[in-house]
């Protein structure tokens, strides 16, 4: 026990000797926070002192009437815990430094810093970031996710009527805005190149793997299978009679790709008097 032997120092009867034992217990007292296993006798409202009555310690402060504990000292762990405090309190008052007692409060630093662990949020806006006059954000509702971009000055406030990035819940289907790609994109197997050109298998049936090429090859096959400029007109195999001429007056006309060769009448009945139209189908080689 380190407590004051309460004396009065009367400077008209305490010699040096004297006030220097005074002064030596008064200092014991002192540095050891006037701890014991009792309330020092000289105590007044106010006297902070340390209970050593049992283990662990309790740092105290009388009232002037009780003691208020507002901690405890663990001598052999060396850890205070405040009393009232929580863990959060209790892990900010033995972290050796800021960094020890963000690890300990699971917090991350507001100039920057490493989280190896899952980000959680349940608000609907999260993650905005803001540089110059605009702010962007992710919005999640119940079927699709929004990268969001504020009007220009409202950094903090709410999303502009542009959609850049969405993507639907269900099955991932994504909707871009606009979009601009300085290098080839790719879908699957296909490829839309820079330069304008598509490459897929199904071009292939054109006769190249790309639609330059293919087209271009489509297109020759389809000059050099055409009669060239001048060539007669050929007609195909058959000949169709389709109608007849009376002399009472009526049309024939050819059916679409069809023209007229020749004609025939009856040798043997002129009182019919009937000319059959005879065509056939022209093709051009």
């Amino acid at each position: 026990m380190t407590q004051y032997e309460n004396v009065t120092i009367d400077p008209t009867v305490t010699n040096g000797s004297q006030l220097a034992a005074n002064i030596n217990s008064w200092r014991k007292a002192a540095l050891t926070l006037h701890s014991g296993v009792e309330r020092p006798s000289y105590a007044s409202a106010g006297t902070m002192w340390i209970s050593t009555a049992s283990s662990p310690w309790k740092l105290c402060v009388y009232d002037g009437t009780d003691d208020v504990v507002i901690g405890e000292l663990k001598p052999d762990a060396h850890d205070f815990v405040s009393a009232g405090g929580t863990d959060y309190t209790n892990d900010l008052m033995t972290a050796g430094d800021a960094a020890e007692a963000r690890n300990k409060l699971e917090a991350v630093a507001k100039s920057g810093d490493t989280v190896t662990g899952e980000i959680k949020a349940s608000n609907d806006r999260n993650f905005r970031m803001m540089n110059g006059d605009r702010g962007v954000f992710w919005h999640l509702n119940s079927t699709d996710i929004y990268l969001m971009i504020t009007n220009s000055g409202d950094q903090n406030g709410a999303w502009n009527d542009t959609r850049a990035i969405r993507v639907r819940l269900s099955d991932g289907f994504v909707w871009f805005n606009r979009a601009r790609c300085n290098t080839n994109f790719e879908v699957g197997a296909a490829r839309f190149e820079t330069n304008g050109n598509a490459v897929g298998s199904v071009w292939n049936n054109w006769g190249a793997g790309d639609a330059y090429t293919a087209i271009g090859k489509r297109i020759e096959d389809r000059v050099n299978g055409r009669a060239t400029a001048g060539a007669r007109v050929q007609h195909d195999s058959g000949t169709y009679e389709i109608g007849t001429v009376t002399t009472s007056g009526n049309t024939v006309d050819c059916s679409g790709g069809m023209f007229v060769t020749g004609l025939r009448c009856q040798n043997w009945d002129w009182a019919v008097r009937e000319i059959y139209v005879r065509a056939k189908y022209a093709r051009n080689q």
